[in-house]
């Protein structure tokens, strides 16, 4: 798989997936395990092993779209600004919006 093809179309799904489940979860917080699972269940095809997770994470809060914490577990909590994104209030050309549901 290209760079260019992972950067453009597989991990733009992976931030739309993670943003997504923590718009649904409570307090919008969940691990990097769990999303992991999340992304790699999900009816995009879309794969992640939980280091690329952690690499959409630190994406994400670069973007002030995640607040994360912890070292040996990954907690990720979603920001205003990333539930505007997971609702589609807001866009960001890093993340699709061409997700199929969680």
């Amino acid at each position: 798989m290209s760079g260019a093809y992972l950067e453009q179309k597989i991990r733009p799904i992976r931030r739309a997936i993670i943003l997504g489940f923590l718009g649904q979860s409570k307090d919008y917080v969940s691990n990097a395990e769990i999303l992991t699972s999340v992304i790699n269940g999900s009816a995009d095809g879309v794969r992640a092993y939980y280091n690329d997770t952690v690499d959409e994470l630190r994406w994400l809060e670069a973007r002030g779209y995640v607040r994360i914490s912890g070292e040996s577990i990954v907690v990720a909590e979603a920001t205003a600004a990333g539930l505007r994104i997971a609702r589609h209030e807001n866009a960001d050309p890093g993340v699709s919006r061409d997700v199929t549901g969680i």
